[in-house]
């Protein structure tokens, strides 16, 4: 595998925004997982791995050497790197099994998860901040910094190193196999942008007892054909034509034209994750495993609760278990809690990437997280007018369009400008040919429950068809997709936190 993956370029599908959320060294490549090489070395890789169907370990062997051959492939830092990682967490883990709850135990987890973190992509954003503060003061100090390259992965291996050490230190589940632990850190289909694997749930699928079995196959070739869709139309037609040029100059559009590529970037950004969860969900289920559900229709939901109920479900769950509840959750009070969520979702923006924009995005959902608890309090039944639930959809989706230009945009000014440019709208823009497109992705919005309907059926009666008949018609129906999109292989966004 470590021969035959795809390196692409950050184009502008992964733009200048994308490519900056590295803070120590900017990645210059991704892996694609939507390659033609991939998808051949991938074939002979399933071919080679249901051969060895009478013996789970031998599968688990293939499974480590082609998630380290692709770890490699992107640099062989990164492969020394997440086995001395590994090797890190399996000692932890000694220690967490033979001192179980104990404070200093959390206090090494602590240590080594924020240790990485600073080391490989917070270095720089947090030296540059103390020596902008010191020049403040009238001190001119040159601090070190270490130039490292920040390995493939790092934040969710990371997290789901986690998982397993606080599971051990709580004695929810057995120490692992050094092995087993290798394996779920590096697990190839979810290293690279999640979803985010629990601990208990991952290692009992790779030290199962039984004979592992292809699961679901027509869901996991729908799933692969429904992400080709996302990724290679939708995602990417909409990065070239609606979001990219607009976000690099904001000053050469109408502010109608600004909107519209907020607009498109929310679309953007769910069909490029989702369409990636969907790709290597389905991976997954065709290697004999299950992957936790990352995506549920996050803009049909009618408050931002809903939304990070919808959105992202993976890393939501592990902030708020990992992160929130630890805080104190809602247990001492009103404001406590309100705090404790803004740090939470502080950590969710700062885990994102390392620049003020992601503070910012995160704060911003924070508070209207805060916002929408206190307004509970205040109407405890949610309004039945008619009408109710389709306006508390749109102006969910146009809080989380808002905080979406912070996530985008490669610096704070340039979010300030598409603010500006935003607030030029005037009545007769809105009467244009853009204002048209405007009202067609607000009914977009407003159908989008409907519309899901209809897709969850089709997909479910496909899925009753023999899998044997998948093959041939979804190779038509995936190649017709690939030629009528835009040429060159889409990037993974969350690819690059």
């Amino acid at each position: 595998m470590a021969l035959c993956h795809n390196r692409a370029r950050f184009t502008p599908r992964v733009s200048r925004g994308e490519a900056s959320y590295f803070c120590c060294h900017v990645m210059d490549y991704v892996v694609s997982f939507l390659s033609i090489e991939f998808g051949l070395c991938f074939t002979l890789f399933f071919i080679v791995y249901w051969s060895l169907c009478w013996s789970v370990r031998l599968q688990n062997v293939l499974l480590l050497a082609a998630s380290y051959a692709l770890v490699a492939s992107f640099s062989f830092n990164s492969l020394y790197i997440l086995l001395g990682y590994s090797a890190l967490v399996y000692l932890l883990g000694l220690v967490g099994e033979r001192y179980p709850g104990r404070r200093f135990s959390y206090l090494l987890v602590l240590l080594l998860v924020l240790g990485c973190f600073y080391l490989f992509k917070y270095q720089e954003f947090f030296v540059g901040g103390v020596q902008g503060a010191l020049a403040s003061a009238g001190l001119d100090v040159s601090l070190p910094v270490l130039e490292v390259l920040v390995p493939i992965g790092l934040s969710f291996y990371a997290f789901h190193s986690v998982s397993y050490l606080v599971s051990i230190n709580r004695r929810e589940m057995p120490l692992a196999s050094p092995f087993d632990l290798a394996l779920y850190l590096a697990f190839f289909p979810s290293l690279i942008a999640g979803p985010v694997n629990r601990a208990s749930h991952m290692l009992a699928q790779i030290r199962t007892s039984g004979i592992r079995e292809v699961l679901e196959p027509q869901r996991a070739l729908g799933l692969i054909a429904l992400a080709v869709v996302k990724l290679f139309f939708c995602s990417a037609w909409l990065a070239s034509e609606w979001v990219d040029p607009v976000f690099e100059t904001p000053g050469s559009y109408s502010p109608e034209q600004i909107l519209l590529s907020v607009y498109g970037y929310s679309f953007l950004i769910y069909f490029n994750f989702s369409g990636y969860t969907n790709l290597v969900t389905g991976i997954a289920l065709l290697l004999g495993f299950r992957l936790p559900e990352n995506f549920n229709a996050p803009y049909a939901a009618h408050n931002l609760k809903e939304f990070w109920g919808r959105w992202h479900i993976s890393l939501s769950l592990f902030i708020r278990d990992y992160v929130y509840i630890p805080l104190g959750g809602n247990r001492q009070g009103v404001w406590r809690g309100n705090l404790n969520m803004l740090l939470a979702m502080l950590v969710s923006g700062l885990w994102h990437g390392a620049s003020i924009n992601f503070i910012i995005w995160g704060a911003l959902h924070g508070i209207g997280l805060a916002l929408y608890k206190a307004s509970t309090y205040i109407l405890p039944q949610p309004m039945r007018w008619p009408g109710a639930g389709l306006a508390a959809r749109l102006l969910t989706f146009h809080y989380v369009a808002f905080a979406w230009i912070f996530f985008r945009s490669a610096s704070l000014d340039e979010a300030v400008d598409m603010l500006a440019g935003i607030g030029g709208l005037s009545l007769d823009g809105l009467f244009s040919s853009t204002g048209l497109l405007l009202l067609v992705s607000v009914l977009y919005v407003a159908v989008y429950p409907q519309l899901l309907v209809l897709l969850r059926q089709f997909f479910a009666a496909t899925t009753r068809l023999p899998w044997q008949l998948y093959p041939i018609p979804l190779g038509l129906f995936v190649s017709l997709v690939i030629f009528a999109s835009q040429s060159g292989v889409p990037g993974f966004i969350y690819a690059s936190f």
